[in-house]
């Protein structure tokens, strides 16, 4: 089997490429921009490519004849981008994608991996959130995704094989700072290292999302490219929710230290959702999916990786 990973380089993007090599998979890794660190993909081919741009796309996939692609790349910060980089890549990029296997490789299967940030603020009524919900994003990050959600369905209903993915929060080894999970597991590190004081700051301290580990994620991508049906959409997630709180307390009891918890004001964002829980039944019922790794060991993992990049010289 041969599969396309574009956003190789990102944080799913290298667990995907790990996952499907330990599969036997030929990978063709994508990336826009590698990251300082850079990264071995040892035994997959790696190539630069701007997912912008419907020639070099068309290319790439007329010469590598891939069965499946893993769409992957995008803008995922929420916050602090102009709006048009949103549509440009996260939008605007996909449908070239879909068009450019359109064009080579329609027989093709292709994953769609848009957010569930796209359902915005659903009142805690109506959650655990399924997959009929509507989409009713609050920022640009999510509209941007959302409309590719849509794209990817009009593009399955005139017949390629694109099944939609809608995953949840997720976490693990190698995640950046940008997301709540490994920024607070990085200050605890640093406090169990001693090298600060224990007060670990954040913004909504009782903001609560459904996470995920990483390795699970990438096994439902997987799993819904052998067995979801093209154009549904599926949610992927755990159906259980942790606060800002309980994570930053869980991570100091791992790490044997004593934290001081501060909220601060600068660090809430203005379209803050207070709940993001989601039902995982459908994939679970088309796919035989479930979460296998606990969430408290996702945090043990994710803790003592920042340990070990915190003690290793650079």
């Amino acid at each position: 089997m041969r599969a396309i990973i574009t956003g190789a380089a990102g944080f799913v993007g290298r667990h995907m490429v790990e996952f499907l090599k330990g599969k036997g998979y030929e990978v063709l890794a994508t990336y826009h921009t590698l990251p300082l660190d850079d990264i071995n993909f040892e035994k997959a081919q790696v190539k630069q490519v701007d997912v912008s741009n419907r020639g070099a796309l068309r290319s790439l996939i007329y010469e590598f004849a891939p069965d499946e692609i893993y769409h992957l790349a995008g803008i995922a910060v929420t916050t602090g981008r102009d709006p048009d980089v949103y549509y440009r890549v996260n939008f605007y990029g996909t449908l070239k994608l879909f068009e450019a296997v359109r064009e080579v490789a329609p027989q093709a299967r292709v994953l769609y991996v848009g957010s569930a940030a796209a359902y915005g603020a659903v009142p805690p009524e109506k959650q655990p959130i399924r997959e009929e919900m509507p989409l009713t994003p609050v920022n640009h990050y999510a509209a941007s995704k959302a409309a590719a959600d849509v794209a990817a369905c009009a593009c399955a209903a005139q017949g390629l094989h694109i099944v939609r993915a809608r995953p949840f929060n997720h976490t693990g080894p190698a995640q950046t700072t940008d997301y709540v999970c490994s920024r607070l597991a990085k200050e605890v590190a640093e406090v169990a290292l001693g090298r600060t004081k224990p007060v670990i700051t954040a913004g909504n301290l009782d903001a609560a999302r459904d996470f995920t580990d990483v390795r699970d994620v990438v096994r439902a991508y997987w799993l819904l490219l052998q067995k979801g049906r093209p154009g549904e959409a599926y949610n992927i997630c755990s159906g259980r929710a942790y606060t800002v709180r309980e994570i930053a307390e869980t991570l100091a009891a791992i790490g044997g230290v004593k934290i001081t918890l501060q909220s601060l004001p600068k660090l809430q964002r203005r379209t803050d959702i207070p709940l993001l829980l989601g039902s995982a039944e459908k994939i679970c019922c088309d796919t035989g999916w479930q979460p296998e790794i606990p969430f408290q060991q996702t945090l043990a993992d994710l803790l003592d990786w920042w340990k070990g990049k915190l003690v290793t010289p650079a």
